[in-house]
């Protein structure tokens, strides 16, 4: 489907364009600390939860937090988890995985999991208590990033990864790195 504009031809895939879409029996809840300060990631992360919501159950969670010390901190987010949920944590430190390596990383856990947390700290990062109880640390950049943005990144990500899955082209497909 395209659409000429300035006599250019753009092209516009949307979802109903594609005829398999895969959806996962797993609720996946993006935690972090709030309030978001930016209305650019807002928007961005109210885009992707209408996308992401036709692939599983995607919520967002920013609880604020009265204390900058971090073991409150770690309580307080810990406290807003799913009981039994596999937890990821977000960490500059963590595996750093291509989009098809997550795609196929993803696939593996939404099999053996139906709850899922992915936590992101906030200026100071994860406190220790929180990198503990995680079962698997993700790298999004070797970069550092605005944890309000880290959360955008993570959002896309997750969203190109389950595209990949349902059968949605890759548009790096065969590309050398």
């Amino acid at each position: 489907m395209y659409r000429r504009d300035l006599g250019k031809e753009l092209f516009f895939f949307r979802h109903a364009d594609y005829l398999y879409t895969m959806r996962f029996p797993v609720r996946l809840l993006l935690l972090a600390p709030g309030p978001l300060h930016f209305p650019f990631i807002k928007e961005g992360l109210d885009y992707y939860t209408r996308r992401l919501k036709a692939y599983l159950r995607f919520e967002t969670r920013f609880p604020r937090l009265k204390s900058k010390r971090p073991a409150e901190e770690a309580r307080r987010l810990l406290a807003h988890l799913p009981k039994g949920a596999y937890l990821l944590a977000l960490d500059e430190r963590g595996r750093s995985l291509r989009t098809p390596e997550m795609a196929a990383w993803l696939e593996d856990l939404f099999f053996r999991h139906r709850e899922m947390a992915v936590v992101c700290g906030g200026p100071e990062g994860l406190p220790p208590e929180i990198l503990e109880a995680a079962e698997e640390r993700l790298s999004l950049s070797p970069l550092t990033l605005n944890h309000e943005l880290a959360l955008l990144v993570f959002a896309e990500a997750l969203y190109r990864a389950l595209t990949l899955l349902s059968g949605h082209p890759y548009h790096r497909e065969g590309v050398s790195a």
